[in-house]
């Protein structure tokens, strides 16, 4: 068997700690969630930015809502065009 070699660390320096990810939305989203019977399909649709997708899984569907963040500037320029506030 071979011999094992212990060697001494000396001048280790710790890594900095990382920042906490943030667990929760920044703010509330508005994004619907709907099943298409004809595509057999979920239908997302944000009502802030109007950015929608299609996913054929429930757990993929609520997965892009849980993380989708709006681009603010075309957040603000639909809400501009729909005299609405943007959030």
């Amino acid at each position: 068997m071979p011999k094992t070699e212990v060697i001494a660390m000396t001048n280790v320096t710790p890594l900095p700690l990382r920042r906490p990810r943030p667990t929760g939305r920044p703010a509330t989203v508005p994004v619907s969630v709907e099943w298409d019977e004809g595509r057999d399909l979920y239908i997302l649709a944000c009502e802030r930015c109007c950015e929608w997708a299609t996913m054929y899984r429930l757990e993929d569907a609520d997965g892009w809502a849980e993380t989708h963040r709006c681009d603010p500037e075309l957040a603000a320029l639909l809400a501009t065009v729909l005299n609405q506030v943007a959030a």
